[in-house]
């Protein structure tokens, strides 16, 4: 177990137990097809939730259980066995009081960032926010130009937790002295780290690159075979930028041939990459103008999300690429996911059934954009096809948007309950004081838009108290 070999696990129980393969997958309540990938060494549980689901059915004591290794080396392991009523962002080091960094692991794309944050003691728990009293450090923390984190301890069922805010006033008249208060709803978990982990590594690298940036974006010209970047040394997640404002500006070139209910397919697979809907500026503008004229719930978009890319994330990945998922959906994009890797290379397209396609991808395109149109009776059933088995064979496949999250989730290795409290709390306070923006570039209305979605559609009352230990 301390392997987490839990394919030879299987095996072994079944040989004990003389049950087959299909009562095994009725005890976990999936399909017997899956147990035996598992047996078979070509599906793997990296997710600690999941794999307690497992053990437990199982009957495997909790002491054999070891660590779980993790794909990135900079992703601390989990400890503990998670409640299902909560998943907190167990393994992730609590801050020690006064000075220090919360130190975000590098991404494919995204560099290593450090986060300065002051952690101190909670002085009281009023309504739904901590409260800390006004001291001198802390004045001089809040008056910081660059993203810096205020953390407060709180010691809760015997339990440290810890809330996290931007340690500059938001937008609101917040003073630079007196108490801060931070909602509990700023509770550091897999969801408020995947959110500071995107926008603090996407912000770095924009401002770094801020002057080549700015003369790359004022002279893009949209063309078939245009390089998503020019020469100007610019960081990856600069590239990531220009390749979908690329891919953007020309699907919106030719969106009148597209019809009133355009079906889409896109190559994110990882919350790194899905991250850019959530807080790249130019997209959510991108997503206003794409959304079906008809909410007639034909227009559709398609991922393929490899079971291998999803065991190979970090739950916060997972959350940033559900987040994404449901900010389609709030739009009446109607979301398909397929876990056949053979769609992977697929490239990006808009598709109008009949008349045209428009390609244009970016992620994982080594450098160059692919763009062109094309209204070639074979091509466009090619296109056709894909988004029309990936529909009907959809691993979230329902009728209802809600009913599509919470498989998404399921999918995902994701907690639905946890995640539709989450985002109602976020929904409730708003993400500002938590990722305030701090580049034109960015903005986190996709964020928004998409926690106040999730907590609709999953009927979540908000419920951010939580009763202290006094």
């Amino acid at each position: 177990m301390a392997a987490w070999e839990l394919g030879t696990v299987v095996q072994l129980f079944r040989k004990h137990t003389g049950l087959s393969q299909a009562g095994v997958a009725r005890m976990v309540s999936i399909d017997q097809a899956e147990v035996s990938r598992l047996e078979r060494g070509l599906k793997q549980i990296r997710d600690r939730r999941q794999f307690v689901q497992w053990t437990d059915a199982l009957g495997v004591p909790e002491e054999m259980l070891g660590l779980l290794p993790t794909a990135d080396p900079h992703t601390p392991a989990s400890k503990g066995r998670p409640g299902t009523a909560d998943t907190r962002a167990y393994g992730y080091a609590a801050l020690p009081e006064g000075p220090g960094q919360l130190l975000l692991p590098a991404g494919r794309s995204v560099s290593t960032t450090a986060l300065p944050a002051l952690t101190l003691p909670a002085a009281s728990f009023l309504g739904d926010s901590l409260i800390l009293d006004s001291r001198p450090e802390l004045d001089a923390w809040r008056t910081m130009p660059m993203r810096a984190l205020i953390v407060a301890n709180r010691t809760v069922d015997g339990a440290v937790r810890q809330f996290v805010t931007d340690a500059r006033p938001g937008s609101s008249g917040g003073t630079t002295s007196g108490p801060v208060d931070i909602p509990a709803a700023y509770e550091l978990d897999d969801l408020t780290y995947g959110i500071l982990w995107a926008m603090s590594g996407f912000e770095a690298a924009l401002l770094g690159d801020d002057q080549a940036l700015y003369t790359t974006l004022a002279s893009l010209t949209v063309f078939p075979g245009a390089p998503v970047a020019s020469d100007h040394g610019l960081t990856e997640v600069s590239r990531m930028l220009i390749g979908s404002e690329t891919a953007a500006r020309y699907i919106l070139g030719h969106r009148d041939h597209l019809g009133d209910a355009p079906v889409f397919w896109t190559r994110e697979q990882r919350g790194e990459e899905a991250a850019t809907w959530l807080f790249f500026r130019h997209k959510y503008r991108y997503l206003e103008r794409t959304a079906p004229r008809r909410p007639d719930g034909t227009s559709g978009r398609g991922f393929c999300v490899p079971e291998t890319a999803v065991a190979a994330s970090p739950a916060y990945e997972r959350v940033l690429l559900f987040l994404a998922l449901a900010l389609m959906e709030s739009f009446g994009i109607r979301t398909w996911v397929t876990d056949d890797s053979g769609f992977a290379h697929t490239d990006g397209f808009a598709l109008s059934h009949g008349r045209r396609a428009v390609i244009a991808s970016w992620v994982r395109t080594e450098g160059a954009s692919h763009l062109a149109v094309t209204a070639r009776p074979r091509a466009l059933r090619t296109f056709a096809d894909v988004t029309g088995h990936v529909s009907r064979h959809s691993a979230t496949a329902a009728e209802l948007a809600g009913q599509r999250l919470a498989a998404t989730a399921e999918y995902l290795g994701l907690d639905a309950s946890w995640l539709g409290r989450r985002c109602a709390q976020l929904a409730a306070v708003g993400t500002e004081r938590l990722a305030r923006t701090r580049s034109r570039l960015l903005g986190l209305e996709g964020l928004e838009a998409a926690c106040r979605f999730v907590a609709e559609q999953l009927a979540i009352i908000p419920r951010t108290r939580t009763t202290p230990t006094r």
